[in-house]
């Protein structure tokens, strides 16, 4: 008989008002370990409002969350998890070194923090109090607690806003060998390329409702589109037909019907170069999502 695998995420119909706004409208989800998800969607879609009640920072309105069998406010559900929120407060007086001791005693001082130091360019940095801290160091100190110990679960929101190249790099190899390893790991980010590189299911919300899921190969197939990347000669521009929008050099249009593009393209003689046709990127997905184009 074939045992079943244990949840890290369960939420079923979680809800959450605040006054006459509705953040997020009957959200449910699910998340085996050694897998990542990103959470996506435009401004304000309710994304943050969703990680606050899946680790138990915001109780719902309505549903229910279970974090591997427990209410995400236990012990037994904390002891599992980590959490980067969007903005890390951390009380300037203190030091990295303190805070990693704290954290390493909250989950019962067997996690040795020298692998997550080393991961994160922590070392310069352990005995000098926080308060002169740079934005990009104290996000690095919020992503080496959040991994502390190897949980079983890691939150994040926007976890490499405000990072250097070096320090963003430092946190996908860090995401990836965690899930690879076993873990579980949902986060939150506008960079397209790091959720390509990290994340194997997507779970898109758009005004607290949940509107496409899956993996990105299956996102991409159902919004059949695919993305006409060209150049055109010096001054000229596409004519009404073709929508297409200047990227730097180039020219992107979407089409769903690759063939009959090209097929008008060479007809109408546009004298075209550099063509290339590939399925859209995630910015291209939400871009379409927010225009309520989505299939």
């Amino acid at each position: 008989m074939r045992q079943m695998t244990e949840q890290a995420v369960e939420a079923h119909d979680i809800s959450k008002r605040f006054g006459a706004v509705t953040a997020v409208d009957g959200l449910s989800l699910t998340l085996e370990p050694g897998t990542a998800l990103g959470l996506l969607g435009p401004n304000g879609a309710g994304k943050s409002t969703a990680l606050a009640m899946l680790t138990g920072l915001r109780a719902p309105d309505t549903g229910a969350v279970r974090i591997f069998g427990h209410r995400p406010t236990s012990a037994k559900a904390r002891a599992r998890m980590g959490v980067t929120p969007q903005a890390a407060g951390f009380p300037g007086q203190l030091t990295p070194r303190e805070l990693l001791h704290y954290a390493q005693a909250r989950r019962g001082g067997r996690a040795p923090f020298d692998d997550v130091v080393t991961a994160f360019g922590l070392g310069p940095l352990l005995d000098r109090r926080l308060a002169g801290f740079s934005g990009g160091e104290v996000r690095r100190l919020a992503l080496a607690l959040a991994f502390l110990g190897r949980p079983g679960l890691v939150f994040l929101d926007e976890p490499t806003a405000g990072l250097d190249i070096a320090a963003q790099e430092a946190f996908a190899l860090t995401a990836r060998a965690f899930v690879n390893d076993g873990g579980a790991l949902i986060m939150t980010s506008h960079y397209w390329a790091e959720i390509e590189a990290i994340c194997d299911r997507i779970t898109m919300i758009d005004k607290g409702r949940k509107v496409l899921e899956g993996s990105l190969a299956d996102i991409r197939a159902r919004m059949q589109a695919r993305l006409f990347r060209f150049t055109l000669p010096e001054g000229k521009a596409p004519p009404d037909w073709l929508p297409a929008r200047q990227q730097g050099s180039h020219w992107a249009a979407e089409t769903t019907d690759s063939d009959s593009m090209l097929r008008r393209m060479v007809g109408e003689g546009l004298g075209f170069h550099d063509l290339t046709v590939e399925p859209l990127g995630l910015s291209d997905i939400i871009a379409r999502m927010s225009r309520k184009d989505v299939p």
